[in-house]
């Protein structure tokens, strides 16, 4: 084969692998996929509240109205109901849906015409209205002017209690214990055993005043519950 034949030959085989890459078939598989989230929502639990000395209600009406309770073992955990005709303070307590989505997820506490040392005891069930298993993870203090603090569980508040300055005049009003239930985890559409708050007015709280604040409760998704945990109180 002559030297242009050989030129020729190989310009005809470059051709045809040219040729073959510029013809090569290809395909791509690709995958429709579609994420539903979940949701981590709570609320208070309707018909579930009962506290002590409700307004409104007459002595003899066993310990939901009636006679004043005393915080007989302040500093810690414990009184009596006064049973010699002292039907002075009492207290009112309120739920509602502040954000509209039919849960109910605000507390409030009024204590009228209280004085120092006079006790209450408020309790509930929260439920799970989300989609989501949740642990409770913190409550939420909100003060007449809006002020907002958090507590964590495992900080202050079971055993010792947290104080509350409730007229922001540096001195605090009441101190607020809170039972042991949180961490529980709640199922969607499952309830709590009964959370317990507990208040004892003090001498600082100032005459003539009407005391009140907001509750709120806050819930993590189940298994953010532990890493969540700060080792001390974090007002924010």
């Amino acid at each position: 084969m002559n030297k242009n034949l050989r030129n020729l030959a190989l310009g005809a085989v470059g051709i045809m692998l040219l040729v073959g890459v510029a013809a090569m078939w290809s395909d791509t598989l690709s995958a429709n996929v579609t994420v539903n989230t979940g949701t981590v929502d709570i609320g208070f639990v309707a018909g579930s509240l009962i506290y002590l000395d409700a307004c409104g209600l007459p002595p003899g009406y066993g310990q939901s109205g009636g006679y004043d309770w005393n915080a007989s073992n302040y500093p810690s955990l414990g009184a009596y109901q006064i049973a010699d005709g002292k039907d002075v303070g009492c207290t009112n307590v309120t739920m509602e849906d502040t954000d509209g989505d039919g849960d109910l997820d605000t507390m409030t506490v009024n204590l009228n015409n209280v004085y120092p040392w006079y006790y209450t005891h408020i309790a509930f069930k929260i439920e799970n209205t989300g989609t989501v298993p949740v642990k409770i993870w913190r409550i939420v203090i909100i003060s007449p002017d809006g002020n907002r603090t958090y507590y964590e569980i495992n900080a202050e508040g079971v055993e010792n209690g947290v104080l509350l300055d409730l007229d922001n005049d540096g001195n605090p009003d009441v101190r607020m214990w809170w039972g042991d239930n949180f961490g529980v985890q709640l199922h969607p559409g499952n309830t709590s055993g009964d959370i317990s708050f507990d208040i004892t007015v003090l001498q600082e709280a100032p005459q003539g005043a009407n005391l009140s604040f907001s509750i709120m409760l806050q819930a993590i998704q189940w298994n953010e519950y532990d890493s969540a945990l700060p080792t001390t109180t974090s007002p924010e």
